[in-house]
């Protein structure tokens, strides 16, 4: 029997590249997840559902430090050494330092879902919310200013509001011109306090109680918490704390301070719902179904009233019975709903 040798060498070769194929689709997609915070019950369900949408999913985690600037300026070269199909980033700074603005982008040759970006507009991520014209994509999470201030209004009508703010970000900017607006429109006093700073010039979070108890001696009758990274997450424990020291009620726009921390009442976008709706985006870059500068940069039209009964109890502030109706209670943990339970403590 004789052999021919050029087939043989054909054969082997279309044998050899069926097999790197097959390989190469057999291998996971590597995601990078960027998050100050590190990984949440929202990076936990982004990974999950993710994974769900797309099969097997290689993830890298990089926690980078708000508060150091050399850290944040690292994240585009950290982040291409790792050579990842997707990037997912958590909040307005930490997206910018990736992506940097559009009219001078940073990391633009990876594709970048965000998560947690109060303004991206505003931000300068995009020069528009329904093709936003780049290598990126998200989703925005906060409750119309007005509904907020209307769920605030059930709870306790107020004629003065108070919010401490990290001048350093963006977002606290923004909201700043948004609540001063508002607050002209609706007849409320906007009581303002800037967090301080420490001897490096950096914000100090030492001066959050202090701030917040100003606050209340000038009349304010709520501390509004909204997208400020540094007050309402990173030191949420702290701001919520001094506010229900000062007896002053709490609202947050953001989970978070409400569920780790002692605000009293929020309205937000709830976190799984949200990580998601981002994992759905992230699916369909993998895919090749749709390209982010494509994808629409939406925010979940759904939102969640929750109440914190232990803070309610403390502050002798109890819902209205027209809230109770659609509002998520956290109870205390020897209530007949553990799912929610918390233990109530004392008020210092």
């Amino acid at each position: 029997m004789k052999f021919d040798g050029n087939a043989l060498r054909v054969a082997a070769l279309i044998g050899a590249s069926t097999l790197v194929s097959q390989i190469a689709a057999a291998a996971p997609a590597h995601v990078v997840l960027v998050t100050p915070r590190g990984e949440t019950a929202m990076e936990r369900t982004f990974k999950d559902e993710l994974q769900r949408l797309v099969g097997p999913v290689r993830f890298t985690l990089i926690k980078p430090d708000l508060s150091q600037p050399e850290d944040l300026a690292a994240l585009p070269e950290r982040i291409r050494k790792e050579k990842p199909a997707l990037v997912y980033t958590w909040g307005t700074p930490t997206t910018l330092a990736v992506a940097g603005p559009y009219d001078a982008p940073l990391v633009a040759d990876i594709p970048i879902v965000f998560a947690v970006v109060a303004d991206p507009l505003r931000a300068k991520l995009v020069p528009g919310l329904r093709s936003p014209g780049r290598n990126l994509t998200g989703t925005s999470h906060l409750a119309p200013l007005v509904s907020q201030l209307g769920t605030m209004h059930s709870y306790r009508a107020f004629k003065t509001m108070g919010v401490v703010y990290n001048p350093a970000e963006l977002n606290t900017r923004y909201m700043l011109e948004d609540l001063s607006a508002s607050a002209r429109q609706n007849g409320i006093e906007l009581l303002v306090e800037k967090v301080g700073l420490n001897l490096a010039g950096e914000p100090d979070p030492g001066t959050l109680e202090p701030q917040i108890k100003r606050l209340k001696d000038r009349g304010a009758e709520w501390l509004y918490m909204g997208p400020d990274t540094f007050v309402a997450f990173t030191h949420r424990k702290i701001t919520t704390d001094a506010a229900l020291k000062a007896g002053l009620p709490t609202f947050t726009a953001n989970e978070s301070a409400i569920r780790d921390g002692n605000a009293l009442v929020g309205m937000f976008t709830p976190v799984e719902g949200m990580a998601r709706f981002v994992a759905y985006k992230a699916s369909q870059i993998i895919k090749g179904q749709a390209k982010p500068a494509d994808i629409p940069i939406e925010t979940l039209q759904r939102y969640t009233v929750m109440v914190n009964l232990c803070v309610a109890h403390a502050m002798h502030m109890p819902p209205p019975a027209s809230m109770l109706g659609y509002a998520e209670l956290r109870q205390p943990a020897d209530s007949a709903h553990p799912a929610n339970a918390l233990t109530c403590q004392p008020l210092q």
